[in-house]
């Protein structure tokens, strides 16, 4: 049977099973699960996404789909200035001094991005971030792992299973 798709994706997990009654299971929990996993473990070039940021506040919000940096910088002038990650802790020790400039570092805090020091004008950031790949769902039937490693979706859904 292929796999090409995601409705041809819970039929094959649906005879692997020998079961007709998880028509939900499967849908609902099993390849979600195997998405989280995925989305959690895997950090492959495919995932890597670049967006432009405006950093002209203290925090900013994360953009949709992020899983993790790989490189934050602020272009003045010219020059590319890298960003670098503190942990939370780290940036409130720093930022008693409550000075502004062009920041230097960050850190991540719930859904948002934390610079330091605070951005005295607005500056042009880019992020290369690790995106979670689009979950399947009828409207969105394929993704790169479905096309190019369907096994990876049978074999984890029935993990799950």
């Amino acid at each position: 049977m292929a796999l090409s798709t995601y409705s041809e994706l819970k039929t094959s997990i649906a005879n692997w099973l020998n079961r007709s009654d998880l028509t939900s299971e499967i849908q609902d929990d099993f390849i979600k699960l195997t998405e989280a996993d995925l989305n959690s473990k895997l950090r492959i070039r495919k995932m890597v996404t670049e967006t432009s940021i405006t950093i002209d506040t203290e925090t900013e919000d994360l953009p949709t789909g992020f899983l993790q940096v790989r490189d934050f910088f602020i272009t003045e002038g010219g020059t590319k200035y890298a960003l670098t990650y503190m942990t939370p802790s780290q940036m409130d020790q720093i930022k008693g001094s409550s000075t502004s400039g062009m920041p230097e570092v960050y850190t991540i805090l719930g859904d948002k991005f934390r610079f330091a020091p605070t951005p005295s004008a607005s500056y042009a950031g880019t992020l290369n971030f690790y995106k979670s790949f689009d979950a399947l769902s009828d409207s969105n039937t394929s993704n790169f792992i479905l096309t190019n490693h369907p096994a990876i979706y049978l074999y984890g859904s029935l993990y799950h299973a």
